[in-house]
Formats: structure tokens, sequence, C-alpha cells
């Protein structure tokens, strides 16, 4: 990794020791969702099952009848995933979960990372932390990741999703699958940007599993090598368990998007503003998703995947416009799949966004190893 990707990765260790109150990087007891304290009361509900109920939210909005075709001309189906805290045992096997321990056949290998480029990288934060001021906090999690980042190790569990529960609720993007369930594996240790590396290695696995339900099993993950919730030997090694529940609703593209600020450039903003103010994921209360227009952070991701998977530079400066509007036919060759955020849970906050994109060929041939992740924060 470059100068400027140690920087930012200690901006980021950082802004999260100090997040955390404690100098860890580990997650806390009591660090609740940002996103929950954050919240805001709309002036009109969603979820948005049709077009008709999606323009009435437009137009109590103030969003003028033009704005509102335009925009409803761009709107894509979701099923939001809210979630409820649960214990492993009281969700069924099989169902949508985050967090907790998978179900998975007989004979499945647990997914594993390879040496990680962040943790290394990481590594060389807390030196550079422990020569500008001697700790031997920064001395002990040198000895516990350094090793951690050298070898291959497990990935943590994240995600879980019965997608015939799913598609039983609505019409979703046509090549989404309907049957089995997509299972999310991910290095949550050093939470890297990107599922893969420079050298092409993958630190995330998304997994579509077509085992019928009576043939699968609840697999306790293996040691990860430090702990995910310090503190927590029962949560150790997994994230705190919560049943996910769909619900179907419609979304529409924010001001990062390609189809709005392109249309709508710095500085003036997009008609529908005070509408995404208090709908950020077209469903308020669930940061995660199935499908449906992401919730941007730092842009729009489709241009930065198609741009590295197509060997483009982009330029900056006044000369970004042109490029992004020669590659914007490449950009809807990747479908948003799904996106993860915070849940119900009072142990940890994702502190940002997971999204999981994947080629609509590759979709289409259900080859899911050439899924990317990206991981968003402010």
């Amino acid at each position: 990794m470059g100068f400027e990707g140690h920087i930012t990765t200690r901006r980021i260790y950082l802004k999260r020791l100090l997040a955390l109150g404690v100098l860890g990087p580990s997650l806390s007891r009591g660090n609740v969702s940002a996103r929950a304290n954050e919240a805001k009361t709309p002036a009109f509900d969603p979820p948005y099952r049709n077009l008709e109920e999606l323009d009435a939210s437009l137009a109590a909005a103030k969003v003028s009848a033009a704005d509102r075709r335009m925009l409803l001309g761009l709107a894509k189906p979701a099923l939001a995933l809210s979630s409820k805290a649960a214990p492993d045992g009281e969700v069924p096997i099989g169902a949508s979960k985050i967090g907790g321990t998978p179900d998975l056949p007989l004979g499945q290998a647990w997914p594993m990372r390879a040496p990680s480029e962040q943790g290394m990288n990481e590594v060389r934060v807390l030196r550079d932390l422990d020569r500008d001021k001697p700790s031997d906090y920064f001395k002990r999690e040198i000895a516990r990741k350094e090793p951690l980042a050298n070898r291959p190790a497990p990935l943590a569990f994240m995600l879980q999703l019965d997608l015939a529960a799913c598609a039983a609720l609505g019409g979703l993007d046509p090549d989404i699958p309907r049957d089995g369930r997509l299972l999310v594996f991910y290095d949550f240790i050093f939470k890297p940007w990107n599922g893969h590396q420079s050298d092409g290695k993958a630190v995330f696995q998304l997994l579509h599993d077509l085992t019928p339900t009576a043939e699968l099993a609840r697999r306790e993950p293996p040691d990860l090598g430090y702990p995910l919730i310090e503190g927590e030997e029962g949560l150790r090694d997994k994230l705190p368990p919560a049943r996910m529940l769909p619900t179907y609703t419609l979304t529409l593209p924010d001001a990062s998007s390609l189809p709005i600020f392109t249309r709508y450039p710095y500085p003036r903003r997009p008609p529908h503003d005070a509408w995404l103010g208090q709908n950020p994921n077209g469903y308020r209360g669930a940061a995660n998703q199935l499908g449906g227009w992401p919730e941007n952070i730092q842009g729009d991701m489709a241009i930065e995947l198609t741009a590295a998977d197509r060997g483009i530079p982009l330029p900056s400066g006044s000369a970004y416009m042109a490029a992004v509007s020669v590659i914007e036919p490449l950009t809807r060759e990747w479908v948003h799949l799904l996106q993860i955020g915070d849940y119900d849970n009072t142990l940890l906050d994702f502190d940002g966004l997971y999204h999981i994109w994947i080629k609509r060929t590759d979709l289409r041939a259900r080859d899911f190893s050439k899924a990317r992740l990206i991981y968003r924060t402010t």
C-alpha cells in the first residue's frame, strides 16, 4: 500500500480510537450506532410499495411534477432488511440473519483470507504511533496483530439471506437469484476498504448456497486470531446475532449517484434533496438492503468499479465530468447486490456501510466469486 493509503489508515485508525473513548481498535461495549441517534421523523412514511406511493412521498417533499416524473423513471426495487436482536437459537436454520453463526452444509470449508495488506499497514501505523508516543498498548497491539496480518486467517461471518423468502415479497432485479441463501464473510478484524487486495487475493467471500435447509448445520466459527469484541468471550469470534426482516420498497438514487450528479453537478442540489434527507435508504431504520440504489458515502461506486475493471484513468478537476460521461454506459454493467450497515445490537457499530457489487454477466452465470466488496465510512 502506498503513502496515501498509509496516511488514510492512520487517520481512520485515530478516528476509531477517539470514537471508542479508549486506546483500542476493538469494538467496545456500548458503542451503539450513530445512525439510530440521527434518525429523523419523516413527513411521509416508507416503505413505498409502488410508484404511486413513491410519487406521493416526493410530492409531500415539494418536488415538482416534472422532476417527479424524471425520478420515478429511475426508481429501483429493493428489500430493506431491518433487524431485531435475537439469540442464535431463536433464528430458524436457513433464515435471514446478521451476525451470530452461519448455517452451512456439512463439509463446507470455512472461508479464509490471504495475508492481509490492510493488516500490515495497520501494524505500520501502530509502529508510527508508538514511535511518536511510546505506549504499552501500542506494543501489545503490534505483538497481537503483526503475526495475524502476515498469515492466512478465517473470515468473520457477517450476513445470511434467505433468497426464497425475499423473492416472495416482491419483484427485484430479475437477475438476483430467488432460491438458496447468500452468505457474506469478511475480514472484520482489519476492515479493508475493498474485498480484493492489490495482488487480487480476496479478503471477503460471497457464497450462494443451494443446499436444502434440512441438510444445513449451524457452524461455530473458528478462532479468528483477534477478538471482534473485546471482553465478550461469547462473541470473541462472531458478531452479535440478529434476525433480519425484509420489506419490499422502491429506492431512488442519491445526490452522489451518476444519473443525478451529472444532471445536478455541484453546487446544485437535486430536486429531491429534502426527500433524501429523510429517506437515506427508501426505508427508515434499515441500513441493510438487497438490490436497489446504494446509499453513497464517497461518490458513485459503479464509476470506480468500471474505471478499475477497464483500466480507465479518471482525471480530476473539470475533466472528470467529461470522462465520466464517456464511461457512463459501462457503469450499467454493475449491479448493486447488497448493502450492509448498522443493525439492532448494543455492542458495536459498523462505522460505515459495506456494499457488494457484481457484474450482470457474472450474476446471471451465478459466479459470485467475482463479486466486489467496497467499505465506505465518513
